[in-house]
């Protein structure tokens, strides 16, 4: 996948394609002179307006990760907060709304972890309708001010883990001299302490070390109210997740309710805060096998989050908090129970949250799966895998596969037929070795026409050219990185 040169009649054709209204969305790479490039750009964004969202990567170090800016909402300086938006983008990927286009320009080159990003979001999460164009310029150049750039969120994303601990120890140490710098300060101590917490070891005895380093060092004191009870939901989220310190976790909440009710924060923040404690401690109580205490604990997040100014976050912990509820329930047998709160989630999943909708069939799935009813089951998995933006992960997969299987077995090849050929149109081009297996599974249960089988194996042959024109846009791209060419 070589660029296209920006004046080219190749581009201009290409361009003319875009325009209407079925062309066929993926991943355009184009390269140009700087002037030429950000011309272009700004005239699409006329053309698409909100349809289209625009990102700019100079030096990757002195740029926020394309993670982030495809937030409306960028994490800058908190360690945390930027750990919450990388996780959010794993678990459950980008929800791209109305926008149809994302707009790249790359002044320098493409970082492998900002390469990784569009890789997931066209291939592996296999946003249908939603293309990214990436305009380079031709001469690469580098920003000219990084320093004005946080290093906290590039570095949690660019970096080792070691490289990470550097920088923000080397932060800490020259804000801590600087007796005019007291707030950045306390802020470097709560990342570096944040940091800790956080990292990966195998070090069993680390939380409990935290535990005890939080609740008697008078360091830890030194952090604002907010800061202390964000690091004692993460101890305790972490306790709990370890299975053995169930009482320790149970005092990080206790904990951070008691910093919550402190007179600083805004009645909002603390309500938020407290459903999220709500919920971790309902994970306590599911862990120790007490499910109706849990289910209440969500009940009561769920009452909390009513209260919380109507707009998107809210939407989304109340969605969220049905479904961790009617989760509990099934575990129960409350299935009429699960029944209700899972039609309450749906009703919320319409317009931008649509892309919830997905879950809370796939929890249905498991509600008809429990009362043995097969013909539900089936018609909800066969509307999750036609569904656009939902993302066919391993448990799905195996779980189609088993009703697959399980319709072979009765005779009904033909209704198996279905499930395979919407897994074959779902999975990610990662997935080709499994799309593979599929296509000679189609071949054996003899429900295959000529014209099919045709379809199907131009569908993996272009999967196999989508694979290797990223090969070849990395190769590029690594490249144009050590061939690195700066131009005033």
């Amino acid at each position: 996948m070589m660029p296209l040169p920006l004046e080219s009649t190749d581009y201009h054709d290409l361009r003319s394609k875009w325009f209407r209204v079925s062309h066929e969305p993926g991943l355009f790479v184009v390269e140009g002179a700087s002037d030429a490039v950000k011309d272009e750009i700004q005239k699409l964004r006329m053309h698409w307006q909100d349809k289209a969202i625009q990102i700019s990567v100079d030096d990757p170090y002195a740029t926020l990760p394309l993670i982030y800016q495809l937030n409306p909402v960028k994490p800058i300086d908190d360690l945390v907060a930027c750990k919450n938006a990388l996780l959010r983008f794993q678990r459950s990927g980008w929800t791209p709304g109305n926008r149809r286009w994302v707009l790249v320009e790359v002044s320098s080159y493409l970082h492998p972890a900002d390469l990784g990003a569009i890789h997931y979001i066209l291939y592996r999460q296999k946003l249908r309708g939603v293309s990214v164009v990436l305009f380079f310029h031709r001469y690469p150049t580098i920003a000219s001010n990084p320093e004005d750039i946080a290093k906290l969120p590039v570095s949690l994303v660019r970096d080792t883990p070691d490289q990470t601990r550097r920088l923000l120890e080397e932060h800490l140490q020259t804000v801590s001299k600087d007796k005019g710098k007291k707030k950045e300060a306390v802020l470097a101590l709560y990342n570096r302490l944040a940091w800790i917490l956080l990292s990966k070891s195998d070090n069993p005895a680390r939380y409990m070390s935290c535990f005890q380093f939080f609740e008697h060092n008078s360091l830890f004191q030194r952090l604002s109210v907010t800061q202390q009870a964000v690091l004692w939901f993460e101890l305790g989220q972490l306790l709990t997740k370890n299975g053995k310190h169930y009482a320790e976790a149970r005092h990080c909440y206790s904990k951070a309710r008691g910093i919550l009710a402190h007179e600083e924060l805004t009645e909002t923040y603390r309500t938020g805060k407290w459903a999220a404690l709500d919920n971790g401690e309902a994970l306590i109580e599911m862990q120790e096998g007490n499910v109706e205490r849990a289910i209440t604990l969500e009940r009561q997040a769920g009452q909390r989050i009513r209260q919380l100014p109507e707009g998107p976050d809210q939407r989304v912990f109340q969605i969220q908090t049905l479904l961790n509820i009617a989760g509990l329930q099934l575990r129960a047998g409350h299935y009429a129970e699960v029944g209700k709160t899972l039609l309450a989630a749906e009703k919320r999943c319409v317009d931008t949250y649509a892309d919830w909708l997905g879950h809370v069939l796939q929890l249905k799935m498991v509600l008809h799966q429990q009362l043995g009813e097969q013909e539900q089951e089936y018609e909800l998995l066969i509307q999750v895998l036609r569904m656009k933006t939902n993302t066919v992960h391993s448990k799905l997969l195996g779980r189609a596969v088993e009703i697959a299987g399980a319709l072979i077995t009765q005779g009904l090849e033909e209704k198996a037929s279905r499930v395979y050929r919407l897994l074959m149109k779902g999975l990610p081009v990662a997935s080709l070795p499994q799309i593979r297996l599929i296509r000679e599974t189609l071949g054996r249960l003899g429900t295959v026409t000529p014209i099919d089988a045709y379809t199907q194996d131009q569908y993996i042959n272009q999967l196999e050219l989508q694979l290797e024109g990223w090969g070849q846009l990395k190769h590029w791209n690594e490249r144009r990185r050590s061939g690195w060419a700066i131009h005033s």
